[in-house]
């Protein structure tokens, strides 16, 4: 987006959609319920979430591992849709221009980071799981079969089309994968009750319930920190769709529907469903890898067909991934001024050369994405707290595009209580509970690491605020008469304020 007006004939619904524009309410493509549940359910039913539900067995018990992982969601993606998406859906902004109000328009760079780097780094690990999975459909169904050489030229293969495919519906706009998502949010679910049904099927009831996996294989054998690990892993997982709920609320018409389509279509039927199906499916053919145990359990053509069916979901995940880092990467002026489909074309670009090194990708990526996502644990505590205990609800819009003479600078445009504050949640966190090593305190045990560090790290910058910024004047909290209005960017109070230099 630049900083001019845009010229006659231009949309300026379509600058909206794929700039940071605020959209208004009649031109927001998620209008019913169901249309932002089935998003959100695809988004989080693509093949992480078969790989996650293969974890949770391994917690102590997988009937365990799967309750402690929905309370987890639900937990997490309620607080999650109030930090980043009541914001963003009251004004129709980026979560990112939302988050200045409490980080400032040049603190943002943390979040952006943070949101830059999940999103990005995750879309070419889905591109890597989805490449390598096709190929071993393929390899399966294959007759002569596919090793060596072969088998990786296949998966560079999958791995580009999968990345044109992406381009392809991504420079459509969000109101083409609202429809994809329409389609493919349902048949995830039809096909995961299939295999539900194979799995009742090969082995009865009693047999999966009683089922778990080798004792010397489990994390713990204390019910209680496997409850803890377990609802953790929920909690952390929703904690890093902060930038994907944001994003996406600001698409959604109602009020009503920012909260719960997430929590139904993340928490119960991409969490509840997927995850029970998948710790079965794990126990009972030996292997987590939902690309050799669909196939096992359902044989060759209906197990490829299944996994076809993720694999589709895996390409409308990276279309949302793309498309919402598209958007906030344009708070960098020079991405800002780059047309819509070049600019999802150079997001994608390294996606290219990691089509070659997708075993790489998978196995060196890995550490730095789940530390990565530990930054929105401080950040949804800093978020939540200031809209809501802050600003009771209000922000001024024409100031969140502001550079300069904005309500929101702060110092210099940095919140420094708000980075401070993200960076100690950081290190508690970590201290309680290291998500690669899975090391963990002693009060994790019965506090788990996500909802305690939320909890400190609202209270820390609300202390902070209390006694360092509001005393100064910064951040102008006096003055709580927000608009909702998008005429007020006609009372800009600053030139060049739509764009932010970083």
């Amino acid at each position: 987006m630049s900083n001019s007006i845009p010229e006659s004939g231009f949309s300026v619904e379509q600058e909206a959609l794929s700039g940071r524009l605020p959209v208004l309410a009649t031109e927001r493509v998620y209008g019913t319920y169901g249309s932002f549940l089935w998003t959100c359910c695809a988004f989080s039913a693509a093949t992480w979430a078969f790989l996650m539900g293969g974890f949770l067995p391994f917690v102590g018990d997988w009937r365990i591992g799967v309750m402690g992982y929905v309370i987890g969601l639900i937990i997490g993606m309620a607080t999650v849709g109030l930090a980043s998406g009541a914001a963003s859906h009251r004004y129709g902004t980026d979560v990112i221009d939302a988050a200045k109000s409490s980080f400032g328009y040049r603190g943002i760079v943390v979040p952006l980071f943070g949101l830059l780097a999940t999103l990005i780094g995750w879309s070419f690990v889905v591109e890597a799981l989805t490449a390598r999975g096709a190929a071993n459909i393929v390899a399966t169904i294959s007759k002569s079969g596919l090793t060596g050489n072969g088998h990786e030229k296949l998966v560079v293969c999958f791995a580009l089309v999968a990345l044109l495919l992406v381009w392809l519906i991504a420079s459509k706009g969000p109101k083409m994968f609202e429809r994809l998502n329409g389609y493919v949010g349902p048949l995830h679910m039809l096909i995961t009750a299939m295999m539900l049904g194979i799995l009742v099927y090969r082995f009865g009831w009693h047999t999966l319930w009683t089922s778990q996996v080798p004792v010397d294989h489990m994390l713990t054998r204390d019910p209680t920190r496997g409850l803890a690990l377990a609802v953790e892993l929920g909690m952390s997982n929703s904690l890093t769709w902060w930038p994907v709920i944001g994003g996406l609320t600001r698409l959604v018409k109602n009020r009503s529907h920012i909260v719960g389509p997430s929590i139904i279509g993340v928490g119960l039927l991409g969490a509840a469903l997927v995850s029970t199906v998948a710790a079965l499916a794990s126990i009972s053919a030996g292997t987590n890898d939902p690309t050799v145990w669909m196939i096992t359990l359902a044989g060759p053509l209906v197990g490829s067909l299944t996994m076809g069916v993720v694999l589709i979901a895996n390409v409308s995940t990276m279309v949302v991934m793309v498309y919402l880092a598209g958007v906030s990467i344009q708070q960098i002026k020079i991405f800002s001024r780059i047309r819509w489909e070049l600019l999802l074309a150079v997001m994608l670009l390294p996606g290219i050369y990691l089509a070659f090194k997708t075993e790489w990708l998978l196995t060196a990526s890995m550490s730095f994405l789940s530390y990565n996502g530990v930054m929105f644990v401080g950040v949804t505590g800093v978020t939540l707290v200031d809209y809501f205990a802050m600003r009771r609800g209000h922000l001024d819009l024409a100031h969140l595009f502001a550079t300069r003479e904005s309500k929101y600078e702060f110092w210099g445009g940095v919140n420094w209580v708000a980075v401070a504050v993200t960076f100690v949640a950081a290190a508690i966190y970590l201290w309680l509970y290291n998500p690669v090593t899975s090391a963990m305190a002693e009060p994790f045990k019965y506090l788990g690491a996500s909802i305690p560090v939320v909890v400190i790290s609202g209270a820390l910058y609300y202390v902070g605020m209390r006694l360092i910024t509001v005393p100064l004047g910064k951040g102008s909290y006096s003055d709580r008469r927000g608009s909702v209005s998008v005429a007020t960017l006609e009372d800009n109070p600053a030139s060049g304020a739509v764009t932010v230099s970083l």
